[in-house]
């Protein structure tokens, strides 16, 4: 089993239920005393661009799923994303954790509202937010 395999310490092993996301993982999660989900990936070779860093759409696929993860568990429904904007901070190099986090900012009837980060260590390598559609 290779270390990308291996859940990091404090981490959980999960089951991805979409094909899209689930060639990006094996993907991790914990919970933060506030109840906050993170979601945990490992940049592997087949994620890198040009640069030998993470590629900005795998980044964006992440943060996405983050998104609607966060929209679904305040609205026990399906959730689908209207709009999503990032922000590239900074590269996430090949072995890197990548900790994904998103927050509902605002829950409507039919809308929430959510943004988030992607850090590597203590660092942020991308801001993200969205609209998502509760369906």
């Amino acid at each position: 089993m290779s270390k990308t395999e291996i859940p990091p310490e404090g981490y959980k092993a999960f089951n991805i239920s979409q094909p899209h996301i689930d060639h990006l993982g094996p993907g991790f999660y914990k919970k933060e005393d506030d109840d906050q989900l993170v979601l945990g990936f490992y940049v592997r070779e087949e994620h890198l661009n040009g640069y030998g860093s993470a590629h900005g759409g795998m980044l964006m696929a992440v943060a996405d799923f983050t998104l609607a993860t966060s929209a679904m568990r305040k609205s026990d429904k399906p959730v689908t994303t209207v709009s999503f904007h990032s922000e590239f901070i900074s590269p996430a190099p090949l072995g890197s954790l990548l900790e994904v986090r998103a927050k509902v900012t605002k829950k409507g009837k039919t809308l929430a509202f959510s943004k988030g980060n992607i850090k590597v260590g203590d660092e942020v390598i991308l801001n993200f937010g969205g609209v998502l559609k509760i369906l």
